[in-house]
C-alpha cells in the first residue's frame, strides 16, 4: 500500500526550502544583534561567516536550518554586503557538515531554541495523539505540529520526520479502533450491521430485486420539507435509526469517538457507494457503519428540530399577520364606537354636569330651589335616556371587545390543526432535556407524549402565563386546540433560548457540552491558557488597570491635541457644541500590475485587492487562485508573487511584518512562516480555491 503524501510535490519543496523574503522581510530577518555579529566576526573564512549569519536569519524566520545549497541568491548578496565581502562566488565547498553543526548549536543556543530530541518527540507525539482523536486532516496536523514546535521553541525537523510521526499515530489509532471493534461487537451486532448492507426485498416478496435499494442507502438522505407526510417519514427514520443506535451504543461508548470522529467516518460512508463500503475489512467496515448510524441519529434530530422551529415561525407569522389584518378591517367599527362613547360623554354626562354646576352657582336661588331645579333636570326624559346604564354598558362592551387580545388567541386556535400536523409528530418523537427553569414545560411535553397528543383539561398549564391560562380556560371550557398551539410556541421559545436541548445532537446540545469540561479545565488549566496565548489575561484586575491607564493616556493625548489646535477634524460652535469630520482616505493606487492581468472581472478584482489589503495574508490566497485561472494568467500571477516580490511589496499600501504575530492581518502564530513558504496560513486552503 503506497504511503500517504501529506503535502504535494510543490508544497513539500516549499517546506524543505528556505523562506522567500521580500525586501522588508529581508531587512527584518537579517538584522542581527551585535553579539551575533561578533560571533560571526570571530570566524576566519568568509564563507563560514556568510553561512553562519544566513543560518541565523533562516532559523529566526523558519525555525529550522537549511543546507548551503538551498540558500537564495538574493539573501547571499544581501548578507555579503553587510559583511563587506568582495568575492561573491559563494563557494561553500569548505563549509563542511561538522562546522555547520557547531554553528547551528551556537545559533540555536543564542535564540533559546533546542534541537528536536527524544523529549521533543514525546511532546509532539502527545500533541499528535490529540489531533488524531479529533480526526483532523493530515495536512492541518502537519502545520499544527509546526505551530506547537515553534510555541515550545523547538527546531522544526524535516518533512519526512514529521510525516512519519503523523502517519504512525494515524495507523496506531486505526489499529486501536480495530481492536476495540473486534472485542466490543458480538455476533448479533455484527449481523445487524451486515444487514444494513443488504438490499430491501421486493414489496410482497422475500427476495430482493435487482434494482432494490440497500437498507443503508434508504437512510442516507434527509429532506428539509415541512409537509406532514415528509415529516412522518423522517420520524419513522428516526425511530429506525434510534433503535440501531441504542443497540450499538455500548460499542460506540467503548470507541469513545468525539463528534469530529463520528463525522469523519460517517462522511466516508455518505460519499461512498455501497460496494466501496463492503470492500473494507470487517473491523474498518463496522467502524464506519457504526459512526454513520450515530451521525444520522444526531442529524435526524437536528433536522426535525429545524423543521419544528421553521414551521412554528411560519405559524406565528401567519397568525400575527391575520390579526393585524383584522385590526385594520375593524378600525372603522372601532372609530364608530369611540365616537358614540365621546358623544355620550359630551351630551349626556358632561352636559348634565355643566347644567348642574350652573344651578349650584346661581346666587338668586335658595338651596331648596337649587335642589328642586336639579331634580327637575334629572327627571327629564332626555337626561334619563342619556344616563341609562344599559347604554353605557353597551358602548363599553363594544369598545372593549374591539381592543381585546382574545382575537389573537382565536386565530391561533383556528390555525392549530395546521401546526399540529407538523409539530405534533416531532414533539412525540424527540426526547428533550432542560435546565431547572423549564421543568414545568418539560412536564407538559411529557404529558403530551404520554397521551399521544389526545389531551384534555387535565393537561399541565403551569407553564402558561396568566393571560394565556385565562384564554385556555375561557368560560370554564378547556380549549384544547389553543392549548396545543401555545405549548408548541413555548417549546419554540425554550429551544431558541437554550432552555430545552437534546442529548444526541450536533446543534442543540446543552451549552456546557460545547465547552471544555470542568475536570479537564481544573486539571490542565495552565496548559490550556498557555496554548491559547492568554497568559497576560489571567489576572483580570491587572488587565483592566492596564487598559484604564492606556485609555487615560490616550484621552490626555487627544484632549491635548484639541486644546493645542493640532486636530483639524474637530470644530467648535458658538453654543459650545462641536462637530467631527471624517478624514478622507487616500485615493486608489493603480499601476502596471493591473495592466498585466487578463481583462476579466476576477483578475481586476484581484488587482484592486492587492492595493487595498496588506500583502502578507494575500499571498496564500493568490497561490490558490492561480490554480483556477488559465495557464497564461496563472503564470503571470506566479511570476509577480514569487519572482518579483520586492516590487510587489513596495506597491502595497502598508506592511505589518514588524508587528507581533497575533496582531498581523489574517495571520496566526505561524502565519508569517506560512506566507514565506507559499501556503495559506494555518495550512488550510483559501476559500477562493474551493470554487
Amino acid at each position: 500500500m503506497p504511503r500517504m503524501n501529506i503535502l504535494n510535490a510543490v508544497e513539500r519543496e516549499a517546506f524543505e526550502s528556505p523562506p522567500v523574503f521580500n525586501s522588508v522581510q529581508r531587512k527584518q530577518y537579517f538584522d542581527f544583534p551585535t553579539e551575533l555579529r561578533r560571533l560571526a566576526g570571530e570566524l576566519r573564512a568568509p564563507t563560514h561567516q556568510l553561512g553562519f549569519l544566513l543560518s541565523a536569519g533562516y532559523l529566526k524566520a523558519a525555525k529550522r536550518f537549511f543546507p548551503p545549497s538551498a540558500f537564495h541568491r538574493r539573501d547571499l548578496e544581501y548578507v555579503a554586503r553587510q559583511l563587506e565581502l568582495e568575492d561573491l562566488s559563494f563557494d561553500f565547498s569548505d563549509y563542511n557538515p561538522r562546522t555547520r553543526q557547531l554553528h547551528e548549536i551556537t545559533i540555536r543556543t543564542f535564540y533559546g531554541f533546542r534541537v528536536f530530541d527524544p523529549e521533543a518527540r514525546r511532546l509532539l507525539l502527545k500533541e499528535i495523539a490529540g489531533m488524531v482523536h479529533s480526526q483532523l486532516k493530515p495536512k492541518l496536523m502537519l502545520w499544527l505540529c509546526v505551530d506547537a514546535l515553534v510555541r515550545e521553541k523547538i527546531e522544526v525537523p524535516s518533512y519526512t520526520r514529521l510525516t512519519k510521526l503523523i502517519l504512525g499515530a494515524i495507523n496506531r489509532r486505526k489499529q486501536e479502533l480495530a481492536t476495540i471493534i473486534e472485542h466490543a461487537l458480538d455476533q448479533d451486532a455484527r449481523g445487524l450491521l451486515d444487514g444494513l448492507l443488504t438490499q430491501e426485498p421486493i414489496e410482497g416478496g422475500t427476495a430482493p430485486g435487482k434494482t432494490s435499494a440497500y437498507k443503508l442507502t434508504s437512510i442516507k438522505k434527509l429532506s428539509e420539507s415541512t409537509r406532514p407526510s415528509r415529516i412522518k417519514e423522517r420520524v419513522a427514520d428516526l425511530d429506525l435509526v434510534g433503535g440501531l443506535y441504542h443497540q450499538l451504543s455500548p460499542a460506540l461508548r467503548t470507541l469513545a469517538l468525539n463528534a469530529e470522529g463520528i463525522v469523519y467516518y460517517a462522511h466516508s460512508v455518505i460519499k461512498s457507494e455501497i460496494f466501496e463500503v463492503t470492500r473494507r475489512n470487517d473491523p474498518d467496515r463496522y467502524l464506519h457503519v457504526i459512526a454513520f448510524i450515530a451521525h444520522q441519529y444526531f442529524r435526524l434530530q437536528d433536522n426535525l428540530v429545524d423543521v419544528l422551529l421553521t414551521s412554528l415561525q411560519s405559524f406565528q407569522n401567519g397568525a400575527l399577520r391575520e390579526h393585524k389584518e383584522q385590526c385594520y378591517a375593524r378600525r372603522e367599527q372601532r372609530n364608530e364606537s369611540l365616537k358614540a362613547l365621546v358623544g355620550y360623554l359630551d351630551q349626556g354626562l358632561l352636559g348634565t354636569l355643566v347644567t348642574i354646576g350652573a344651578i349650584t352657582e346661581d346666587g338668586a336661588l335658595s338651596d331648596a330651589e337649587k335642589i328642586a331645579s336639579i331634580r327637575t333636570l334629572l327627571a327629564t326624559r332626555e337626561t334619563q335616556r342619556l344616563l341609562q346604564k344599559n347604554q353605557v354598558a353597551m358602548l363599553k362592551e363594544a369598545l372593549v371587545s374591539e381592543l381585546s387580545e382574545d382575537d389573537y388567541y382565536r386565530i391561533l386556535e383556528s390555525k392549530s390543526v395546521w401546526i399540529q400536523n407538523r409539530v405534533g409528530p416531532i414533539l412525540k418523537a424527540l426526547t428533550f432535556q432542560g435546565d431547572p427553569g423549564t421543568r414545568r414545560l418539560l412536564d407538559a411535553i411529557e404529558h403530551f407524549k404520554e397521551k399521544q397528543g389526545a389531551i384534555d383539561k387535565t393537561a399541565p398549564v403551569t407553564f402558561l402565563d396568566p393571560t394565556e391560562m385565562a384564554a385556555v380556560n375561557q368560560d370554564s371550557k378547556f380549549r384544547v386546540s389553543l392549548y396545543k398551539a401555545l405549548l408548541f410556541l413555548h417549546v419554540q421559545s425554550a429551544i431558541k433560548s437554550g432552555g430545552l436541548n437534546l442529548e444526541h445532537s450536533y446543534k442543540y446540545r446543552p451549552p456546557d457540552d460545547y465547552l471544555i469540561d470542568r475536570a479537564r479545565w481544573q486539571r490542565d488549566k495552565e496548559q490550556l491558557i498557555e496554548r491559547a496565548g492568554l497568559e497576560a489575561f489571567v489576572d483580570p484586575h491587572m488587565v483592566l488597570d492596564e487598559l484604564d491607564e492606556a485609555l487615560h493616556r490616550q484621552y490626555l493625548i487627544s484632549n491635548g491635541n484639541i486644546i493645542e489646535g493640532k486636530n483639524p477634524f474637530i470644530k467648535f460652535g458658538k453654543n459650545g457644541g462641536f462637530t467631527l469630520a471624517t478624514p478622507q482616505t487616500g485615493g486608489e493606487r493603480r499601476g502596471a500590475f493591473t495592466a498585466l492581468l487578463p481583462r476579466t472581472e476576477l483578475c481586476a478584482s484581484l488587482g484592486d485587492t492587492l492595493y487595498r489589503e496588506p500583502i502578507h495574508p494575500l499571498c496564500g490566497r493568490i497561490a490558490a487562485l492561480a490554480a483556477t485561472l488559465s495557464p497564461p494568467a496563472a503564470l503571470r500571477i506566479h511570476d509577480l508573487c514569487w519572482g518579483d516580490r520586492d516590487r510587489l511589496h513596495d506597491r502595497a499600501p502598508q506592511d505589518d511584518a514588524h508587528l507581533p504575530s497575533h496582531q498581523r492581518s489574517g495571520i496566526g502564530a505561524y502565519g508569517e512562516l506560512a506566507f514565506l513558504r507559499g501556503r495559506p496560513p494555518g495550512g488550510q486552503r483559501s476559500r477562493l480555491a474551493t470554487h
